[in-house]
């Protein structure tokens, strides 16, 4: 604009000072101010077309802020979940770590058993042999073997109940309570105050059936077992198990409670340790 101002200023000023024009010099002079019209439009649209893409340039800008804040926040809050994920790994792999050697213990002290007594499910007396060849004749079918099995229960002939539950395991492959049986062989072997037999036939139960519900009671046994042994190491892993694998069963609640025992029984234990460390001190 300043442009066509001084051109236009330079012609008016130039025909004044002459004082005449001829007729092609204002020929001349239209075409020159049509030029500068021309010329002033173009600069127009150009100024305009500047002024949007500046606009736009603001624009991308502002957006780009915008995305990079964002992206700022988005890496912060990545980097605390990655802490966070390392942390639960570091937790995760503890807690594995302390199973597998709890785990493997218990493996450990269930094969020294296994060691220690030879076939003791299998093994059999001369008075169960009798008993067995006797349910033979009389029984049938596993049902009334099964049945005549709980009387001997009942009357605390455990010998006996466990021979006629051995049999079903032997001779019924397919009915429908024979893991049951395998529990009750456990439960005999409890009852007679055998410790040993009765952990290996619970675990054996466990292995074939960890989803019966009789398994939560044969594993908490099997911690009961271990506890009449005096081992309360062995045991407190196996109410461990209780509480990790039937949480909501009524079992866990009682392995919660033993397992608050042995640690109660085992701190106690320090204690006095410590008063008679003291106590040899002092003298």
């Amino acid at each position: 604009m300043k442009k066509i101002k001084i051109a236009l200023t330079g012609i008016i000023a130039s025909v004044f000072l002459s004082g005449c024009v001829t007729t092609d010099e204002f020929q001349q002079m239209k075409a020159d101010i049509a030029r500068l019209y021309v010329e002033n439009n173009q600069l127009k649209n150009e100024i305009s077309d500047l002024k949007t893409r500046v606009d736009k340039m603001s624009s991308d800008l502002n957006t780009a802020v915008a995305l990079k804040e964002g992206q700022l926040t988005l890496l912060a809050q990545t980097q605390d979940y990655v802490k966070e994920l390392q942390l639960l790994k570091g937790r995760f792999e503890e807690n594995s770590f302390q199973n597998e050697r709890k785990f493997k213990e218990l493996s450990d002290r269930i094969s020294e058993l296994q060691a220690k007594l030879t076939q003791p499910t299998t093994s059999t007396t001369k008075e169960e042999q009798q008993v067995t060849k006797s349910t033979q004749e009389t029984l049938k079918n596993p049902k009334s073997i099964y049945d005549s099995a709980h009387i001997d229960m009942k009357n605390k002939n455990f010998a006996s109940a466990r021979q006629k539950f051995q049999e079903i395991i032997k001779n019924y492959p397919d009915f429908e309570l024979l893991p049951n049986s395998y529990f009750w062989i456990g439960e005999t072997y409890y009852n007679e105050k055998k410790y040993e037999d009765a952990i290996l036939a619970y675990e054996e139960f466990l292995k074939k059936y960890p989803k019966h519900d009789k398994a939560p009671g044969a594993l908490l046994k099997e911690g009961m077992a271990f506890l009449e042994l005096k081992d309360k190491k062995t045991a407190k892993v196996v109410f461990e198990r209780v509480i990790e694998r039937y949480p909501q069963s009524k079992e866990a609640e009682i392995a919660q409670q033993k397992v608050a025992e042995i640690l109660k029984s085992q701190n106690s234990g320090k204690k006095t340790t410590t008063k008679k460390t003291k106590t040899k001190t002092n003298r």
